[in-house]
């Protein structure tokens, strides 16, 4: 596993790949636990958690006991309803830690809200995760320390600037979406039906991403993960895995060099996608 810096202040490395704890999965605090602990030894330090349901915080409670915190990120996405200075402290409570890393919000009306949070030192930054008007309005308002933004292999000018600008005013970026379902059927694993008859959507073979199903000893997910990893705004990827083998498979991708050819194929793609529009 690789780690970058959180920001020019910060003073942490967070891996570069984040595992999204989502509690909408149905899993049992062993099931969390055994994933969580497999995670942190395949190298992940980072942990993005949605929601706050208890077999998601009791097996993460578990995975952390005996692990110093300040080795661990903690980023925890807000609810959209109810107080939130309340239920930030309920999660520190069950989680048996003073603070979270990173406070995300999905709203420019609950910036002020976590900026309370942040004072009381319950929460050391605040991130905004959207997309498009949202994250240009948060960027041009101030008081976000971080980008929770939507960036893969088919990202066009805009979300670029938008990274850019982001990395030029200090404020790291963790990716997601970077594996696009349209391309590689695999990025919300919790969500896709199981069964022979649920197959995975095949790439036109007209399709110039078609290399995404024909690079030989890489999966379309992997080539998304490697490509969004060559992005040096980006502090880290959001990616949400399901199964042990699917952990360690993507936790490798870091470490691996894209085979000859697959740049190229990727720019090329993209600029026929942009003739196109």
């Amino acid at each position: 596993m690789r780690y970058r810096p959180f920001g020019a202040t910060y003073g942490m490395a967070v891996s570069v790949v984040t595992l999204l704890l989502d509690d909408s999965s149905r899993k049992s605090a062993r099931d969390w636990r055994e994933l969580i602990e497999a995670a942190m030894g395949a190298g992940i330090n980072s942990f993005m958690l949605d929601g706050h349901g208890d077999p998601m915080l009791d097996g993460l409670a578990q995975a952390l006991a005996g692990i110093e915190r300040r080795l661990i990120f903690l980023a925890w996405r807000a609810p959209t309803v109810g107080n939130l200075d309340h239920t930030t402290g309920m999660l520190l409570r069950r989680l048996d830690t003073d603070y979270i890393d990173l406070l995300v919000v999905e709203d420019l009306d609950q910036l002020e809200f976590a900026r309370t949070v942040k004072h009381s030192r319950a929460a050391r930054q605040i991130g905004i995760s959207g997309s498009g008007e949202l994250l240009d309005l948060a960027l041009k308002r101030g008081g976000v320390d971080c980008l929770i933004a939507p960036y893969n292999l088919t990202s066009m000018g805009k979300e670029r600037v938008r990274l850019k600008t982001a990395s030029e005013g200090n404020i790291p970026v963790i990716a997601r979406d970077v594996c696009p379902a349209a391309l590689t059927g695999e990025d919300k694993p919790g969500l896709i039906p199981k069964g022979w008859f649920k197959k995975k959507p095949k790439i036109s073979a007209r399709s110039a991403y078609h290399f995404l199903e024909d690079t030989h000893g890489w999966t379309g997910e992997e080539i998304c993960l490697a490509y969004a990893l060559f992005e040096p705004a980006v502090a880290s990827v959001q990616m949400q895995v399901d199964s042990l083998e699917r952990l360690t498979r993507l936790a490798a991708v870091p470490e691996r060099e894209l085979p000859t050819g697959v740049a190229a194929q990727i720019e090329m793609a993209r600029f026929s996608a942009n003739q196109k529009r």
